[in-house]
C-alpha cells in the first residue's frame, strides 16, 4: 500500500488494482462545491484502505459522497466497480463516477469509461436519471455549484450533448456568479440556433427567479 503526498488537506485516491488503493491530488474546480466535511472523516477512510478494511472504507466514504465531497464519490466509484468492501455494483459506481467527474476530477473520467462499457444501455440511462435527479436536488436545497454541474452534465453526461440546455443553465450560473461560468455559456450559445436564443433567455430567466440561491 502507498501513500502518495498530500496536497492541501485533500485525498483523492485515483486507481484500485487488486488490494491497492493509491492516493493522489485533487485538483481545484472552477465551480467546485464549498461544503468542507471532516477531513478527519476522509483520513479515517484511507487508513481504513491502508488496513484492507474496505468494509468500513466504503462506509466513510459513502458518508461524504453523499454530503457531495467529490474526492470520496470518486474512492466510492472505485471500490464499488472492484467490489472491495461490498459486492461490486457497476451502476451505483457510475453514479458516484459520474458525480465526481462532474465535481471536477478529472480522473473519474476515465473510470466512468470504463464502467460504460460494462453496462447496458438501459442501465446506463437509469444512472443518467439518477445523477440528474441528485443535481436538481441539490438545486432546490439551494447548492449553487450544482446549478454549473448540471450545465456540464447536458455536455458530457447525456448521450448526445444538449447545447440547448446547458445554455440555460450555464446562464443561471453565471448569473450566480459561479466561476468559469460566463466562458461556458458563451461557448454553450456558438451550438445554438441564434431564433432560439429568445426562448432560452427567457426559460433561464424564469428558472432563475424560482431558486432559491443566493449569487456572490
Amino acid at each position: 500500500m502507498t501513500l502518495f503526498s498530500l496536497f492541501p488537506a485533500r485525498l483523492l485516491a485515483t486507481c484500485l488494482t487488486s488490494v491497492l488503493l493509491a492516493v493522489a491530488v485533487a485538483a481545484p474546480v472552477s465551480a467546485s462545491d464549498d461544503i468542507d466535511t471532516s477531513n478527519a472523516t476522509f483520513a479515517e477512510a484511507i487508513q481504513a484502505v491502508k488496513d484492507r478494511d474496505f468494509r468500513h472504507a466504503i462506509k466513510l466514504f459513502r458518508l461524504q459522497a453523499e454530503q457531495n465531497q467529490h474526492d470520496a464519490q470518486y474512492n466510492l466509484a472505485l471500490l464499488l466497480e472492484a467490489g472491495k468492501g461490498a459486492p461490486q455494483n457497476f451502476s451505483e459506481a457510475l453514479v458516484w463516477a459520474w458525480s465526481a467527474k462532474l465535481g471536477g476530477i478529472e480522473a473519474s473520467g476515465d473510470l466512468a469509461e470504463d464502467l460504460l462499457d460494462m453496462l447496458p444501455e438501459d442501465a446506463v440511462d437509469d444512472v443518467r436519471e439518477k445523477v440528474k435527479q441528485r443535481l436538481e436536488d441539490r438545486i432546490d436545497a439551494g447548492n449553487a455549484p450544482a446549478v454549473y454541474q448540471l450545465a456540464q452534465y447536458h455536455l458530457e453526461i447525456v448521450e448526445e450533448p444538449d447545447f440547448e440546455m446547458a445554455y440555460i443553465w450555464y446562464s443561471i450560473s453565471t448569473a450566480l456568479g459561479l466561476p468559469g461560468s460566463l466562458e461556458a455559456r458563451d461557448d454553450a450559445r456558438g451550438n445554438v440556433d441564434d431564433e432560439k436564443i429568445a426562448e432560452l433567455q427567457g426559460k433561464a430567466g424564469t428558472i432563475y427567479e424560482s431558486l432559491n440561491i443566493t449569487s456572490d
